[in-house]
């Protein structure tokens, strides 16, 4: 019996889901530990099987074959997801987005019914616009201006920069330029103007990651350690706070000092 759409997008989000719960901390630890590049020889042994599959001429076989491809398309979406790229909304807005672009003669204004001949003459110029298109670095900072991840789509763009040597020679000389931002932001905070204040907020993260990425370490991981540090930390000084106590009544200058202590004692 056919499906129809609403019951197509119901097995299609159950099975990100899937995916999502497998990927999690409660879910299979051989899923987990899987990457980008650890997935490519699966992808390409399912993309064979499914060849294989067709070739056999098996319906059933064929529809297996393509239920474990989409898994690994899937998978990969979700890994993505997780490092703040894309996720596989985004994957089936861009092949949308392409296959519209590639059928003018379908969904734009070029001649209806035009034949396969003239059809497969208009891929190869789309298609050569597309590649031109997808070398402009320009174009490819712009698809990362809206990962998921700011940080992650910051550091894209700035390695897309660096391509061409449009980058600071050292993470010294770029450490020049957060001392530069700093400075701007205390005078955009004098003047009480809160768009500056976020602009000049903005140039300053964005230097920071220049720093990280020139310096060799992750910045994701940094700020993950140093969250973590300042949690540790908190919760000794909560302790100590407590026993005299509470937080109620105490001055900044009193919980500072709960703080010293605790970074003294390392």
């Amino acid at each position: 019996m056919k499906k129809n759409n609403e019951q197509i997008s119901a097995e299609f989000i159950r099975l990100v889901e899937i995916m999502r719960t497998l990927r999690s901390p409660e879910g299979c630890s051989w899923d987990r530990k899987q990457t980008h590049a650890t997935m490519a020889e699966h992808l390409a042994e399912e993309a064979h099987e499914v060849v294989e599959a067709i070739q056999s001429g098996d319906a059933l076989h064929i529809k297996e074959e393509l239920g474990d491809l989409l898994m690994t398309i899937v998978f990969n979406a979700q890994i993505a997801a997780e490092n703040g790229t894309f996720d596989m909304a985004d994957v089936s807005a861009g092949i949308c987005e392409k296959l519209i672009n590639r059928h003018p003669h379908v969904f734009g204004a070029e001649e209806k019914g035009a034949d396969p001949e003239k059809v497969v003459a208009m891929w190869g110029e789309i298609k050569k616009q597309e590649k031109i298109d997808r070398k402009r670095l320009s174009n490819r900072m712009r698809e990362a201006v809206n990962f998921t991840s700011a940080m992650a789509g910051a550091e894209k763009i700035q390695a897309e920069a660096a391509s061409v040597g449009f980058d600071f020679p050292d993470a010294t000389s770029a450490l020049a330029k957060i001392k530069e931002e700093t400075g701007e932001i205390e005078m955009a905070i004098a003047a009480q103007n809160r768009e500056e204040v976020e602009e000049e907020i903005g140039d300053l993260l964005f230097a920071v990651l220049n720093v990280s990425r020139l310096s060799g370490v992750d910045a994701e991981q940094c700020l993950r350690k140093a969250t973590a540090k300042f949690v540790e930390r908190f919760t000794r000084v909560e302790t100590l706070v407590e026993t005299d106590g509470g937080f109620a009544g105490k001055s900044l200058a009193e919980l500072d000092k709960y703080w010293d202590r605790i970074k003294l004692e390392k």
